[in-house]
């Protein structure tokens, strides 16, 4: 294949397309040209962009000169114009009328009073917060700036009052009435002046460094203001921060300052804290230096004041006089060093100090709630551990162990005043018993009652199972204000309880500016942490301990002796009942008992005795009835349903399975919340002993008419023999006397076998009544349990059993035996019916 021709050699189309160039070669010109091409395009693209940006310049610069050219002509033709004969001719004569007028001694007087009156225009607008630029000067100064500029114009309007002669005033009326008017308000200014400078001075700032410069130049204002040096600069700015610090803990209103207490408090410690390291950086060096830059220039040479345009100085400046142009301040600067300076501080200090503790404590006075004192503490402490150790010369832990004790004080008393509280709820139980009625005070509260059924729907289910709960538990409004009234306490003490173990949980570290030169060692921050989270913390749990275990031994002398005074009255049982609940309550509610250990038995001293008195409540009318209609009865109804052989009972009469039912339903009607298995036992107690006395009393009743049958029989006895013999003695009678006497005889013999027939039944029904009794006693038995008491098993049910048996006409153990079972067999069949005695 023939290599590709040069291009460069080819100057036509007629030499690329010549007979001796092949195809393949034309194709290989063909690309080679349009590599060319884009090559020469490529670089051509490259050079017009690097330049673009230069032309465009250089197109500015001939707009701009252009402008620049039409400005200089239009400039050449003003000045050209101004420059004309007529016009410099005429103000070459205005300004020979002009100079005489400049000379006059009357224009120098005008001037000055204009002066004096812009000077006190200017001062007013300088102590009005935000109006420096109405002024005429920038706005942008601060307040140390405005303070200092209104000090230095006081200043000269003072010197331009002063230097007006008597004579002057006399030619020149008006200039006397704008004088005198301007004299009589220098004074107020001044007086205005040295409040804004105090007001300052009251203030404190986040910003360190703008503080600290502000504050100096108020210092300085105030020194230029009264003519003070060093010394009493600093003996004005202690004793503004001092009345400071004593008006924050007083407001005018009473109800604000009790509100806003805390925030007063750390405004109080913040002027403190701050004053002491704003006099160590200030005093005595910056401060002297300030006061010594016053006097190195004459007034009015001041940048600041000559900067002010509705003073005018560029004007007025003339016609002053040298005593004004030339006047420089004279303070002392030097008569503070710093051993006085440290004395100073440090007497100011111990009193600064007081006056924190003490203002601390009227405020914490006002305060009641326990979370905003621990809320106090904590902006206080860690204010005070932030701060007070920036200060040199000072042991910040002095402090610090004053402001715990004033808290911790503070503290204390509330505790102990919270928890007294707690004697509320005897004020209000005996408030209750003495305006007991009997079926309305202890009336109990109805599940469907009109209050139930008013609850809102949209409230959801909580408020109507609280009302449900409530009821169950038997709160009717007697107890439910004793309730609420502990639950309020209660709620109190546990907000105590929470914040005093939140207290173990703090960390006090220093968490200041990460630029501080002074680190904290380990040691000091653990000592500070075991003073603040364990110690502080453990004082006020032992005194909540031991206030709470008082106040409830104290409680629960105020109850029993409210029981005491009303355990013998005839509603006894019912107001037993009232206070088994508000103490059930009471008790549910008890504090922590890993804390207060000895709270764990209160109350249950009075149980026993409430428990007796409710039971004999609830036992009384089931016990009498039984008494006086089941145990009279000289039958058994359920005769005929005796089964086996020996016919036996299998099931207790009805007037005992009632009397089982009565006392289950008068348990129920008292308050199913108030039978616990203590009650319970306590009421199966009571009912066995009445029970057995009255069934002894009902046995000796039925023995004791068993003799007098006996003793009639044998009477009847007697009289039969006595007729037989009589009979006997007169056989000698006629006929119809012996057949009378026989008719008398025969009579006599049936009437006997009569009694005879009637003394064996009401015998075996005797014996039918002591059988069935036996089995209502092994009933009861299984239902009110043993005796608990072995010394009483005389008056008990099984010794009843035993003398009852005897009666009975049962011989052998094994119908005893069948008794027995089937009284405890009835019992497990039917124990559930008679409820809380199952």
């Amino acid at each position: 294949m023939a290599a590709a021709p040069d291009i460069t050699n080819l100057t036509s189309s007629a030499d690329v397309f010549a007979a001796n160039h092949t195809l393949p070669q034309i194709r290989a010109i063909h690309r080679a040209l349009h590599v060319q091409i884009d090559d020469k395009a490529a670089r051509l693209r490259t050079q017009v962009g690097s330049s673009y940006r230069g032309l465009l310049g250089t197109a500015d610069s001939i707009v701009q000169m252009r402008k620049d050219n039409d400005a200089v002509q239009a400039l050449l033709a003003r000045m050209g114009h101004r420059c004309g004969r007529a016009v410099v001719g005429r103000k070459l004569e205005g300004y020979a009328e002009f100079a005489p007028e400049a000379e006059d001694p009357r224009m120098a007087v005008f001037a000055r009073a204009r002066l004096l009156d812009a000077c006190a225009l200017v001062v007013g607008k300088l102590l009005l917060k935000g109006r420096g630029a109405a002024a005429g000067h920038d706005a942008k100064l601060g307040p140390g700036d405005r303070l200092l500029l209104g000090s230095e114009v006081l200043v000269l309007s003072r010197l331009l009052s002063k230097g007006f002669t008597r004579e002057e005033l006399d030619r020149e009326p008006d200039v006397a009435l704008v004088v005198e008017t301007a004299r009589k308000s220098l004074e107020g200014l001044r007086r205005r002046l040295l409040r804004s400078i105090e007001k300052f001075l009251e203030k404190t700032a986040d910003n360190q460094a703008q503080r600290q410069e502000h504050t100096l130049k108020a210092l300085c204002a105030y020194s230029l203001a009264t003519s003070s040096g060093a010394r009493d600069v600093l003996k004005h700015f202690l004793t503004v921060r001092s009345k400071a610090m004593s008006a924050a803990f007083y407001a005018d209103d009473a109800e604000a300052g009790r509100q806003q207490g805390g925030a007063n408090v750390l405004k109080s410690q913040l002027l403190y804290v701050r004053t002491l390291l704003d006099v160590q950086a200030l005093v005595p060096f910056k401060l002297s230096d300030a006061l010594a830059k016053l006097k190195k220039r004459p007034l009015l040479q001041g940048d600041v004041l000559r900067n002010v345009e509705a003073l005018r100085l560029d004007v007025y400046e003339r016609w002053c006089g040298d005593d004004i142009l030339t006047f420089t301040p004279f303070v002392r600067h030097d008569d503070l060093d710093g051993p006085q300076a440290r004395s100073m501080l440090t007497s100011w200090a111990e009193r600064g100090g007081e006056v924190l503790v003490a203002g601390l404590r009227s405020t914490m006075e006002r305060m009641t709630e326990f979370k905003a004192v621990i809320d106090l503490r904590t902006n206080v402490l860690r204010l005070w551990i932030r701060d007070g150790g920036k200060a040199r010369g000072f042991d910040p832990s002095e402090m610090l162990d004053a402001l715990r004790e004033a808290i911790n004080g503070h503290l204390l008393a509330l505790i102990d005043a919270k928890v007294h509280k707690l004697h509320l709820v005897a004020s209000e139980v005996a408030a209750t018993l003495d305006a007991w009625k009997d079926g309305v005070t202890d009336r109990p509260a109805a599940l469907w009652a009109q209050t139930t059924l008013d609850i809102d729907p949209a409230a959801g289910v909580d408020a109507f199972l609280q009302d449900l709960v409530a009821q169950l538990h038997g709160r009717n409004d007697a107890v439910a204000r004793a309730v609420a009234c502990f639950a309020s306490w209660r709620r109190v003490i546990g907000e105590v309880e929470g914040v005093v173990d939140q207290l173990k949980k703090q960390r006090w570290e220093n968490d200041g500016d990460d630029d501080d030169d002074e680190i904290e060692d380990e040691e000091t921050i653990d000592a500070r942490h075991d003073q603040l989270s364990r110690d502080d913390p453990a004082a006020l749990h032992d005194r909540l301990d031991a206030t709470l275990a008082r106040a409830f031994a104290d409680l629960e002398t105020r109850l029993a002796d409210l029981w005491r005074a009303r355990a013998d009255a005839v509603n006894a049982g019912r107001v037993a009942t009232y206070m088994l609940r508000v103490l059930r309550d009471v008790r549910a509610g008890l504090p922590r008992l890993e804390r207060a250990p000895a709270l764990r038995g209160f109350g249950l001293d009075m149980v026993p005795s409430l428990h007796d008195k409710l039971a004999l409540a609830v036992s009384a009318a089931p016990v009498e009835v039984f008494a006086s209609r089941g145990l009279t009865q000289k039958l058994v109804v359920g005769r005929p349903l005796w089964e086996g052989h020996p016919e036996l009972p299998t099931q207790p009469s009805p007037l005992a399975f009632k009397f089982l039912r009565d006392l289950s339903v008068a348990m129920s009607d008292a308050g199913v919340d108030l039978w616990s298995a203590t009650a319970v036992g306590v009421v199966k107690r009571k009912v066995r002993q009445q029970v057995c006395e009255a069934w002894l009393e009902a046995v000796e009743v039925q023995l004791d008419g068993s003799r007098e049958g006996d003793q009639g029989k044998a009477k009847d006895d007697e009289k039969k023999d006595e007729t037989s013999a009589d009979g006997e003695d007169e056989d000698e009678d006629s006929d119809e006397e012996a057949e009378a006497e026989n008719e008398a005889k025969d009579g006599s013999t049936t009437e006997a076998d009569a009694v005879d027939d009637d003394k064996q039944t009401e015998e075996q029904q005797r014996q039918d009544l002591f059988t069935q009794w036996f089995f209502d006693i092994n009933l009861f038995e299984c239902a009110f349990g043993p005796a608990a008491d072995s010394a009483s098993t005389a008056g008990e049910l099984p010794a009843l059993g035993d003398k009852v048996y005897s009666h009975t006409g049962l011989d052998g153990a094994e119908a005893r035996k069948r008794i027995a079972a089937s009284s405890r067999e009835h019992w497990r069949k039917t124990s559930l019916l008679f409820g809380l005695l199952a």
